[in-house]
């Protein structure tokens, strides 16, 4: 017939939410978020796989992981530091940055990295 290919054939979906992660931190399998939510199992293999839940879903999910619905598009690790910024003003954040730098120099040139 035609060899025009369809346009998405060789695109991976790229995932936008860290539902995985947030399972694997909490330690709970997909049968666990199954049961939970009383969803079919397919419909979170396909979260699994990158599909993006609808809202509904999603708010039963960040409840379930212990989070909002923004930490689950960012990394499990990465929430309780956005949580501890999101309600400081922005001179409390570069009191704190600045802090952040200052251990972080130090700890870098204490542990010889700086060649001494």
């Amino acid at each position: 017939m035609s060899n025009i290919s369809p346009i998405h054939a060789n695109k991976t979906p790229q995932r936008i939410h860290y539902i995985p992660e947030w399972a694997e931190m909490r330690h709970l399998k997909q049968v666990n978020i199954v049961e939970e939510l009383n969803v079919d199992k397919g419909l979170v293999s396909k979260w699994f796989k990158g599909t993006l839940p609808k809202p509904e879903y999603l708010e039963k999910l960040a409840a379930l992981f212990r989070t909002d619905v923004q930490g689950l598009f960012r990394e499990p690790h990465d929430d309780w530091l956005a949580k501890f910024f999101r309600d400081k003003t922005e001179e409390q954040k570069e009191r704190a940055i600045s802090m952040l730098k200052l251990f972080f120099d130090q700890q870098g040139n204490s542990t010889g990295t700086d060649g001494k």
